[in-house]
C-alpha cells in the first residue's frame, strides 16, 4: 500500500497533485480555474449550479486592486480538495491542516499573502451572506446572521465553461497588472 505522501490526484492539465506532499511545481492556474468551475457551492444545494469559480470572481470584484489576486485565489485549494461544507470542515481537523498546507503552497506559487488577508476574508463573508440570502431566503439568513440582510443580489449561475473562461481571463488581467 502506498504511503499518503505518494498518493496523487490527476489534474486537468495532466499533472500529478500530491495532496499530502504539495509543492508549487504541482500547481497550475488552468487546473485551479477548471476545478473551481466544476465545483458547486453549498454542496450543490443551490437552486441552480453556482460554482466556486463564480463566487471567487464576485469576491474579487468587491476588493481593492491590491487584493484582487488574493480574492480570486482565496478558495483555490478547493480545486484540489473540493469544497466541504463549513459544518463538516469544522469537524475534520486533519482536513483543515491539509487545506492549510495546500493554501500555503498556492500562496507561494502565485506570490500571495499567507495567511489570507483579513480584508479578503471580510469580502468572502459578505459574499457568503449575499449568497445565502439570495439562494435560501430571509428566514435561513436570519438563522445564521444577526445583522439585517443587504439588498438581494442575483447570481448568474455561469455554466462551468463560462466560469472557467471568466476566471482565467480575470487571472490574466490581474497577473499582468501586478507586473
Amino acid at each position: 500500500m502506498k504511503h499518503l505522501k505518494e498518493s496523487y490526484l490527476s489534474t486537468f492539465s495532466g499533472k500529478k497533485f500530491y495532496p499530502f506532499n504539495p509543492s508549487p511545481e504541482q500547481i497550475e492556474i488552468v487546473d485551479i480555474a477548471h476545478g473551481l468551475s466544476m465545483v458547486c457551492r453549498f454542496s450543490g444545494q443551490c437552486p441552480y449550479f453556482y460554482s466556486v469559480a463564480e463566487h471567487c470572481i464576485h469576491v474579487t470584484n468587491a476588493l481593492p486592486p491590491s487584493l484582487k489576486l488574493e480574492g480570486l485565489l482565496h478558495d483555490a485549494s478547493e480545486a484540489y480538495l473540493a469544497d466541504l461544507p463549513k459544518p463538516v470542515k469544522m469537524g475534520l481537523r486533519d482536513y483543515t491542516f491539509l487545506e492549510t498546507q495546500v493554501e500555503t503552497v498556492i500562496a507561494e506559487k502565485f506570490n500571495l499573502a499567507c495567511p489570507t488577508p483579513s480584508e479578503v476574508k471580510t469580502a468572502d463573508l459578505a459574499m457568503l451572506k449575499q449568497e445565502i440570502f439570495s439562494f435560501f431566503g430571509h428566514a435561513r439568513y436570519s438563522e445564521d446572521f444577526q445583522d439585517p440582510p443587504g439588498q438581494s443580489q442575483h447570481f448568474s449561475g455561469f455554466e462551468p465553461q463560462v466560469a472557467e473562461g471568466k476566471f482565467l481571463e480575470l487571472f490574466c488581467s490581474l497577473a499582468l497588472a501586478s507586473r
